[in-house]
């Protein structure tokens, strides 16, 4: 009888921390049908949400040079050291429905989701190897298993970046750049990188505990779907959202002056290891700005920090915060309109078929 009525109908139970009142809340079994159908129709979009629009477009904007190549400088993507007359045109990278448009004239609609497949793959073995190392360094030492993630790594994160902006024909394992060349031109950026991404994720936790603010303990996965929550917070307590304002300020400065520009660093000595054989679909200049040199020449074929970020103008940071910007604006724009909907469809079946505020 119990299983029959937990798959007739959808029960959730609220559990005021400051009350003994007990508030359930019960919708009919079609609902996870809704649900299902929610989920399939808005998939695409939370791809899109989650990868294309903060992983994706950026590097187009970090990687595309905004000013002419010189002709003085080697150019790396033809070993004649001769300007190639076929070279890509310059896209507006501050603009996400030009990078769109970039995108889809170079291999249709589906283009946008460049690298989800190796991005997946990364994110299911690197949360194995970061299990393995937590639980055979201590779950608390998660830190040093994420650096070790990260080195261990460097060949795909780098692979993943040269599928993204680069077009050949050249098989998938053959486009695996060496691990160990790879690893010697990148884990300076790599745990520069890696030390602003866990500061910036530590820095808003200690303002947090510094202001003894108290986050809602959810228990959505309980035998009864419990979750606890504070009344002020229901409420509306205007100290408790002026806390929570300066931790996501602090979380947004760390961001802006530690994850962004590390993550430009490490992203421009990845793309200078494309190899000469594969050409971008941006133009980018694999000499930085004459900072690099062939091979053949016996000259340092990688950039370094430095150079990475010399050569980083300000141009392309009036592009990289500008198209930000316009991501945050689209994110929160989808988001807004996904709520719409599924908000409007659960006013719809709230309405219908549920008891509201029945104490029990």
């Amino acid at each position: 009888m119990a299983s029959q009525t937990m798959f007739n109908s959808m029960k959730w139970s609220l559990y005021p921390t400051d009350s003994f009142e007990h508030f359930t809340f019960e919708v009919p079994w079609w609902a996870r049908v809704v649900l299902l159908f929610d989920f399939t129709i808005f998939l695409p979009i939370i791809i899109v949400l989650n990868y294309t629009l903060p992983h994706v477009y950026p590097v187009f904007a970090i990687t595309q040079d905004e000013e002419p190549i010189g002709h003085d400088s080697p150019n790396l993507n033809d070993v004649t050291n001769r300007p190639s007359p076929t070279s890509p045109s310059r896209t507006n990278t501050s603009s996400p429905s030009a990078i769109y448009r970039l995108l889809v004239k170079n291999g249709g609609i589906l283009a946008n989701f460049r690298g989800l497949t190796l991005a997946l793959l990364q994110s299911i073995t690197t949360s194995g190897l970061i299990g393995y190392y937590g639980r055979f360094l201590g779950f608390k030492y998660h830190i040093v298993a994420r650096l070790l993630r990260s080195l261990l790594m460097v060949q795909f994160s780098t692979l993943w970046l040269h599928l993204v902006i680069a077009q050949t024909d050249r098989p998938f394992w053959s486009r695996v750049p060496p691990f160990k060349r790879t690893l010697q031109a990148t884990w300076r950026a790599t745990i520069l990188h890696w030390a602003a991404v866990e500061f910036t994720g530590l820095f808003p936790s200690m303002v947090a505990s510094r202001m003894n603010i108290d986050w809602p303990s959810p228990g959505l996965f309980g035998p009864d779907n419990t979750y606890s929550f504070r009344l002020d917070m229901a409420a509306g307590d205007a100290v408790f959202y002026f806390k929570c304002a300066a931790v996501i300020f602090a979380t947004v400065v760390g961001s802006i002056f530690f994850v962004v520009p590390s993550q430009v660093v490490l992203l421009r000595i990845q793309a200078s290891l494309l190899p000469v054989e594969d050409s971008t679909i941006i133009p980018f200049d694999r000499s930085f700005k004459g900072r690099v040199q062939p091979a053949r020449t016996n000259g340092r074929d990688y950039a370094t920090i430095s150079d990475a970020w010399r050569s980083f103008s300000w141009a392309n940071w009036q592009g990289l915060i500008i198209l930000s910007f316009k991501i945050i604006f689209l994110s929160l724009s989808l988001i807004l309109l996904m709520c719409a909907v599924i908000g409007l469809q659960w006013v719809m079946i709230v309405t219908q078929s549920m008891e509201i505020n029945e104490y029990l």
